[in-house]
């Protein structure tokens, strides 16, 4: 008789298996089963962080020296910015400074100016042109526009005012200016002095036109010339010589007496005609 295990036995299932012990290994096997897809899900999901880090790193050392090179190009542009801005604040400082505060436009306004072209005085006092003895206007600056107003009797009128850059020369204009009016000109003007004043020229503050009174500190007309006398002076030698009333000149051109022409004959020589009558 021969002798069977306990395995051999037992009773067994479908495929030759213990009951018991085939539940156990299919449990087994559908546990390891359920995780495995999620220890494959977990590799790539922690392989892809891992790229994604190495991507970001290839990409910052690949954007790397493309900021870089766009740096410089950044430094220059915010430099030539800088550089704008100081040079357009020091003109305009220095525009400002020439006409507001380098000089006192009241007092250079005041003292004796001539019409341009002519020696015609025009008296200036702190409040009051003096053209004549007998006709002055009063008037009132406003050397922070640049303009004036003038008063005669009932009469008023105004305008504005510029000085060259050397203050010798000034320029009263007639109407009805603004600060923007004459601020605008103000600068176009000051420019094309400088540029005249770097070349040893002084710009006038204006140019001859209608209702424009060009002044100037000195005369700059040509004074009349004494006229001539009625009758041209005699020569030297005619004056020495005194008319007789016959025609004749009573001096010679040295001025001194002519001699008498009976005196001016040489005497006849006669000693040879004495000897021959002895």
């Amino acid at each position: 008789m021969e002798e069977q295990s306990p395995a051999a036995g037992a009773p067994t299932g479908s495929g030759g298996r213990p009951p018991a012990e085939g539940r156990f290994r299919s449990a087994a096997t559908t546990a390891a089963t359920a995780q495995k897809p999620s220890s494959r899900r977990a590799a790539p999901s922690g392989e892809g962080d891992a790229g994604r880090e190495m991507r970001k790193g290839r990409e910052c050392r690949s954007s790397a020296p493309s900021r870089k090179r766009r740096h410089p190009v950044r430094v220059a542009v915010v430099s030539v910015v800088i550089v704008v801005v100081l040079l357009v604040g020091a003109a305009a400082g220095g525009f400002a400074w020439l006409r507001w505060f380098s000089e006192d436009d009241a007092a250079d306004f005041t003292g004796t100016w001539y019409l341009a072209g002519t020696t015609a005085p025009i008296a200036i006092t702190e409040d009051r042109i003096q053209l004549t003895d007998d006709v002055s206007y009063r008037y009132a600056l406003n050397d922070q526009d640049k303009t004036f107003e003038l008063s005669f009797g009932n009469l008023k009128g105004g305008g504005r005012y510029r000085f060259s850059l050397d203050r010798n020369q000034l320029a009263l204009v007639d109407g009805d200016f603004s600060a923007a009016d004459t601020l605008g000109d103000d600068i176009t003007w000051t420019l094309r002095a400088l540029t005249e004043s770097a070349q040893g020229r002084v710009l006038a503050p204006g140019e001859a036109a209608r209702g424009v009174t060009l002044l100037s500190r000195t005369p700059t007309g040509t004074p009349s010339l004494p006229e001539a006398a009625d009758t041209p002076e005699a020569t030297a030698g005619e004056d020495a010589k005194a008319d007789t009333g016959d025609g004749s000149k009573s001096g010679n051109d040295d001025g001194g007496a002519e001699p008498d022409k009976a005196d001016a004959t040489p005497a006849p020589d006669t000693s040879d005609k004495a000897d021959d009558r002895a």
